[in-house]
């Protein structure tokens, strides 16, 4: 009988640039899974060269903290939560998580939204010190854009940036604008491409009020209305959507706060409501495949959620994310101010940290960053 030769794994043969271009192909939950799979393809997934081509997972959130300067001013600074443990320094999506290399004039750097690397900041300069620019920045790469000033910003009720790498290398900057009953009147949206403001009056139904949390899904943006809908435009500011939520997707709201929340996740926008006597959390997906139909997922019980057998009421926690490549969701437990994670596959509560002060909600939100290693031609290079 003829022995058999043992062969070394076929990846053995494959050249670094083929194991990158292979793995630039898969999606970032594999990468992130391939980092065991020996120490050189870590090093490899983790230089900085071949991150540009890789896609990337969700590393933390961004927020800010009020507190006072040298001379006893109050500031706002940005700070960075990761969610990842155990990296090294190269292995840091966020090298600079104060921002610091956006210009030394500004006094106050205040994170508003992030998508797909490009990173939202209201900034306030430090002379004079009521005027303020919004600035789109890249944490990963440190270039960042100045925007011009809006002919609208009197009336700026939400601003939000929509980027999608793989379709453009341009984003857009949504204001929208409210008037003194809080009503939509309508939307600024900044193009990079085009480097101006254009403003375009509502498409929406008369007397439309949204709410903070927004999804940038399929060239629109989304937002969770107080009329039991999803509204959504798009970039140009032509096309004005209302998706209808289901009666038995119903919320409670109020100016303050919404027991509603909407995010993206595997690729389809994910609505979360807080609602029943045992504040119990219900998860719907919006299938577009046949119309918008909005399809139901999970029922989390609070007890679920707490990771005990007391039961919540709606204020005791707060949803503020939902992985994007997974069925992971991320809130606060504001009597204990913590941030915590709960796997729906494997129905587990995980404590991610202590949080420095009570979460207020909207007002200084956990914003999702997903690095961007790749250059943008809409960023400037201020080097």
């Amino acid at each position: 009988m003829d022995r058999i030769k043992k062969t070394s794994s076929p990846a053995a043969d494959l050249t670094d640039d083929l194991i990158v271009e292979i793995l630039s192909r898969l999606p970032a939950k594999s990468i992130c899974r391939f980092k065991c799979v020996s120490p050189h393809w870590r090093r490899l997934i983790t230089d900085r060269a071949n991150r540009r081509k890789l896609p990337q997972t969700l590393s933390g959130f961004f927020r800010y903290a009020v507190g006072p300067d040298g001379d006893g001013k109050a500031i706002s600074a940005p700070y960075f939560n990761s969610i990842i443990s155990g990296l090294g320094e190269e292995e840091r999506h966020v090298h600079d998580p104060s921002l610091s290399f956006l210009p030394g004039y500004y006094r106050s750097i205040i994170p508003k939204d992030c998508c797909n690397g490009l990173l939202l900041c209201i900034c306030w300069k430090d002379s004079p010190s009521n005027e303020f620019h919004y600035v789109v920045c890249n944490p990963a790469t440190e270039k960042w854009l100045i925007l011009p000033q809006s002919d609208q910003d009197s009336q700026m009720f939400v601003i939000r940036v929509g980027f999608d790498p793989a379709v453009s290398p341009h984003f857009h900057v949504f204001s929208v604008l409210r008037d003194q009953n809080r009503f939509i009147t309508g939307v600024d949206v900044y193009s990079s491409e085009a480097q101006a403001w254009s403003y375009k009056e509502s498409g929406w139904a008369y007397g439309i009020m949204v709410y903070e949390p927004s999804v940038f899904l399929n060239g629109m943006m989304h937002f969770i209305s107080c009329a039991s809908t999803i509204v959504a435009l798009d970039t140009e500011g032509k096309s004005w959507k209302t998706i209808p939520l289901l009666e038995t997707m119903g919320y409670k709201c109020s100016f303050a706060r919404s027991c509603a929340f909407i995010g993206k996740s595997q690729g389809h926008l994910h609505y979360l409501n807080v609602k029943g006597t045992d504040a119990s959390l219900s998860v719907w997906i919006l299938n577009n495949s046949c119309g918008d139909e909005w399809l139901f997922k999970y029922n989390i019980s609070s007890s679920q959620l707490s990771g005990s057998k007391d039961v919540m009421n709606t204020w005791d926690y707060t949803v503020v994310a939902i992985h994007p490549e997974c069925s992971l969701i991320f809130y606060v437990l504001n009597g204990e101010i913590m941030l915590v994670s709960y796997d729906i596959d494997h129905g587990e509560v995980h404590i991610i940290h202590k949080l420095k002060e009570p979460f207020y909600g909207s007002r200084n939100p956990y914003i999702p960053y997903i690095p961007l290693f790749r250059e943008s031609e809409s960023l400037s290079d201020h080097e």
